[in-house]
């Protein structure tokens, strides 16, 4: 069982207020290492300076994506198995599936509230303690 304030994770959303509200809702789950990044591209280089556990990124974002994001993650060494949970707007079973396809590991829509997150992330990296 992972320790949730063991885990750094990083949160990707290109509105400041999402990345506030995930960044809450982590916190109230017991993370302390939380790593926010304003785009793909941002999170892109915040990864190349550091590891992180987790990934949370939005799917709709200017730049750089959160499935081109996905698809870079996945093709690189260190990153490609990585935990990555996709957040949307919209529950759209063919995005879903194309996320799925690219090696999402879990998916939540939004908004969501921190009972929703820690069972996505507890079906990504186990019970936190």
């Amino acid at each position: 069982m992972p320790k949730a304030s063991a885990v750094s994770v990083l949160v990707v959303d290109d509105q400041q207020s999402m990345r506030g509200i995930a960044k809450y809702i982590l916190t109230q789950l017991g993370f302390k290492d939380i790593i926010e990044a304003k785009s793909g591209r941002d999170a892109l280089g915040k990864l190349e300076k550091g590891n992180v556990d987790l990934i949370i990124s939005d799917w709709n974002m200017e730049d750089i994506d959160g499935l081109t994001l996905l698809k870079v993650i996945r093709k690189h060494p260190r990153t490609q198995a990585m935990p990555f949970i996709m957040a949307t707007g919209r529950s759209d079973k063919e995005q879903v599936k194309e996320a799925i396809s690219f090696g999402v590991n879990n998916y939540i829509i939004k908004p969501f509230d921190a009972t929703t997150m820690k069972k996505r992330i507890e079906a990504v990296i186990g019970a936190l303690s």
